[in-house]
């Protein structure tokens, strides 16, 4: 069973698969994010290896996890490689080597039934011809964007000459106006202004405050379709934030991200997949904060260096681990429990009674935080405190 590629969707993941018996099949394999994102982490698709899956399967007692594995091969040479998966892929497994396949299993990639024997030649034959209709039609498809990118690129050209010409915006003023003694004039440049967003250095591995004068907003959980309105309101009061992203919310809001970086907030890691550390393995640790690192980094194009362990839950694996890669855990010492009450008042009600200054607020991207957060804001603003971002 040849691993062709990993589609994950907001939504359904799925392997597109090939089985080859008598004959070759290649079809869609519904699966869960866990077993997707876990063979996302571990092969290089595209490249020069193969990968095929096996129908192993085991259950590992001491790490409380089901474990399969593939194997990379290129030219003579080939690799197992382990990794963890769910219950509903290894009954997958046994589904598609027994022939109990059905269609919340196994779909076709184009039609809608499935395919258990492949098509007369004559069905190969009109594939064929299709495929032809569709390489002329992207040839000339290529031929015309490629046209109009070369006339675009000679419009940006002139373009950036006309930016660097006028680059500075110059105003003459009468320095009459200046020193009232001339009506002579002076040409002087307009600086841009910009919002700076106050931001508070990190120096501990372990962080459960800030200095006095400072408070830190957090948001656990996102990235959300609350997290650009979040954004919109911390950059509307001109106050620092901090967002903490799950792995596996990454690939179905990259626009978010992007937004929240766009506007100049802190970005951390909550974790792939919201486990609690405690129970994880040294491995599983790693892949849990490494791999969502690196699906923020390819959106954000900068390294990440905050971690927010998923209920504040930490060992001394999880220590060695902030120390191996350099990043600073994120906790907390003001608890809104925002995700209980689902209440906007009650959200504002613990601010208020609250010992602020100097303290990391723990909330999360939710319909209630973002009612919540300006009168949170404001209060904040009354105390004197300034509402800065972390790094």
């Amino acid at each position: 069973m040849e691993l062709i590629s990993i589609n994950i969707e907001s939504d359904q993941s799925f392997l597109h698969i090939k089985l080859t018996t008598e004959k070759d099949v290649e079809l869609f394999w519904k699966i869960d994010d866990f077993t997707a994102e876990n063979l996302k982490a571990l092969t290089m698709l595209g490249e020069h290896h193969k990968y095929r899956l096996s129908f192993y399967s085991s259950w590992d007692s001491t790490k409380n996890q089901y474990i399969s594995y593939l194997t990379r091969t290129f030219l003579d040479q080939s690799e197992k490689i382990y990794f963890a998966c769910s219950e509903a892929y290894v009954k997958g497994l046994k589904a598609i080597k027994t022939d109990e396949v059905n269609s919340q299993i196994l779909i076709p990639p184009i039609t809608n039934s499935l395919p258990i024997e492949p098509k007369k030649k004559k069905h190969k034959k009109s594939l064929q011809s299709f495929a032809w209709v569709c390489l002329v039609f992207m040839s000339v498809l290529t031929i015309a964007l490629v046209a109009n990118s070369l006339l675009s690129m000679a419009e940006m050209n002139e373009n950036s000459k006309e930016l660097k010409k006028n680059k500075t915006q110059e105003i003459e003023i009468p320095i009459a106006s200046l020193k009232g003694k001339t009506d002579s004039f002076q040409k002087t440049s307009i600086p841009e202004q910009e919002s700076v967003i106050p931001l508070v250095e990190l120096s501990e591995n372990v962080n459960f405050r800030i200095q006095e004068g400072n408070v830190a907003l957090t948001f656990d959980d996102g990235p959300s379709k609350f997290t650009k309105e979040i954004t919109d309101i911390l950059k509307e009061h001109d106050v620092g934030g901090t967002f903490f992203f799950i792995g596996k919310n990454v690939e179905k809001h990259h626009d978010s991200i992007q937004y929240v970086k766009s506007n100049g907030y802190s970005i951390g890691s909550h974790s792939m997949h919201h486990h609690n550390f405690t129970n994880l393995s040294v491995e599983q640790q790693e892949y849990e904060l490494l791999h969502t690192n690196k699906l923020i980094e390819n959106i954000t194009q900068e390294k990440i260096t905050l971690f927010r362990p998923p209920y504040g839950s930490k060992n001394e694996i999880t220590i060695e681990l902030m120390d191996k890669t350099n990043t600073k855990m994120v906790l907390w010492n003001a608890d809104t429990e925002d995700w209980k009450s689902q209440n906007a008042n009650e959200i504002v009600n613990y601010v208020v009674n609250s010992k602020t200054s100097g303290s990391i607020i723990l909330l999360h991207e939710s319909q209630a935080v973002t009612e919540a957060l300006p009168r949170i804001i404001e209060h904040l603003k009354n105390q004197g405190l300034h509402i800065v971002s972390l790094n």
